[in-house]
């Protein structure tokens, strides 16, 4: 089976509890579509899960793309009473808008790792991929990308739109993409669009599936959302 899910953002017990709710095993695939991390309780210990099981496969958030940018380089040393005192005017700039973002729970938890483990954090958020395309045994096809796609044209390839385009897209109920395939994305909490009327539910068009239920909003309503390609049935915890 082949599942996906969005936007777990620091969840790492509903996460768990999803797996369990899926019968998630050694036989399926699932597909993350970035925003791992920030805001909620365990942001590191849910990366950590998640880098140990091989049939995983991370897509780049908004979140991981400031993460990386504000780790990268900082020394064995760095803590979180001193991390500040190791960027440039600018690298305090863009470490200041991951704190205003939600990411001062995934830095403290990150510098309490050993360097080793530090290094290996990083180098699997290096290796998150931008999109994903997929091809179902029935021929049905999936492109699947974190926020959607900015300024989307058919005539460009995936490969060539920038980074923003596919992490800080914020699609609208009237959006269309592609007329063969179908767009999976999160990104934006689908109870925040005016037709779901505060549902957080899982978000189907004519064009695109948004599966971003708010699950770091639970107490608020929100969830998390898994749906399962072979059947696009979807689960909610």
């Amino acid at each position: 089976m082949i599942y996906v899910m969005s936007d777990l953002h620091g969840c790492h017990a509903l996460f768990r509890k999803m797996i369990q709710k899926i019968d998630f095993s050694d036989a399926d695939d699932l597909y993350i579509l970035g925003d791992f991390i920030d805001r909620g309780d365990t942001p590191i210990p849910l990366l950590l899960d998640c880098m140990e099981r091989i049939n995983i496969y991370p897509l780049l958030g908004n979140h991981e793309a400031i993460m990386m940018q504000c780790i990268t380089g900082l020394p064995d040393a760095a803590t979180p009473e001193n991390v500040t005192d190791f960027y440039t005017r600018e690298g305090f700039e863009i470490y200041s808008a991951w704190m205003q973002n939600g990411g001062s729970i995934t830095m403290t938890q990150f510098l309490g790792l050993q360097p080793k483990k530090r290094a290996e954090v990083l180098a699997y958020l290096q290796e998150f991929r931008l999109y994903e395309e997929l091809t179902m045994p029935d021929g049905r096809k999936f492109v699947l990308t974190h926020s959607g796609i900015e300024g989307f044209d058919p005539a460009i390839p995936l490969a060539d739109y920038p980074i923003d385009a596919l992490i800080n897209a914020r699609p609208q109920q009237s959006d269309h993409f592609f007329e063969d395939r179908t767009l999976i994305f999160g990104h934006t909490p689908t109870l925040t669009y005016p037709q779901m009327h505060g549902r957080a539910e899982v978000l189907f068009t004519d064009t695109y599936i948004n599966i971003d239920c708010g699950a770091v909003f639970h107490e608020a309503g929100g969830k998390l959302a898994c749906l399962r390609l072979d059947d696009m049935k979807v689960f909610y915890v």
